[in-house]
């Protein structure tokens, strides 16, 4: 390759020297079409069902808050309603993107692309990392007010961050829609 192109929450310079050129995250565009709204539940996504525990156990306590989480467990259904307030759903991109338009709040252990939707959403995030990518995105999304970062699926802190104001991150929409641009221009030059 003549160029690597890094993908970043917020524009940073680029190392010629190192033919890195930095660059927004690339979002479907059906999430940038989409207008949030602030639903009244909690979404979730979790890839270690080991965190399946850590769920189940807050709701016993707490009821009286919706959660949906999607999680990729082989052998649900692709829905599992636990009780009312809480259901689990096999990951599906659509399903997921509605859902994140319409929550109130997201939890999730951190992963790149769906920490940068909700960010452009406007949705206040709680990022549970699970090894040293994710680390790294949980510190570099808190960095730019995107969120808050934990460490179990205890997910008290989170409804505790909703009640501060969460007005939507300009700077980052900004950088993100700017990302044909950027990608075109590093696309067509060569160093």
């Amino acid at each position: 390759a003549t160029k690597t192109l890094a993908l970043s929450f917020y524009p940073m310079k680029d190392s010629l020297s190192e033919r890195i050129a930095v660059v927004p995250p690339l979002l479907r565009k059906e999430g940038l079409e989409m207008t949030p709204s602030k639903g009244d539940f909690i979404l979730g996504y979790m890839l270690n069902q080991g965190y399946e525990k850590e769920v189940r156990s807050w709701h016993e306590e707490n009821p009286e808050v919706p959660l949906h989480f999607f999680w990729d467990k082989r052998d649900a259904p692709e829905e599992l309603k636990v009780d009312d307030t809480l259901t689990f759903h096999k990951i599906n991109d659509k399903k997921f993107l509605d859902f994140m338009k319409d929550c109130k709040g997201y939890i999730t252990t951190a992963g790149f692309e769906s920490v940068c939707e909700a960010i452009y959403l406007g949705k206040p995030i709680m990022m549970i990392p699970a090894h040293i990518e994710q680390e790294v995105n949980a510190a570099d999304a808190e960095s730019i007010g995107a969120g808050i970062v934990g460490s179990s699926f205890n997910l008290s802190p989170l409804l505790d961050h909703l009640k501060e104001e969460h007005p939507v991150n300009e700077a980052f929409r900004s950088w993100q829609d700017s990302a044909e641009e950027i990608f075109l221009k590093h696309l067509t030059t060569f160093v």
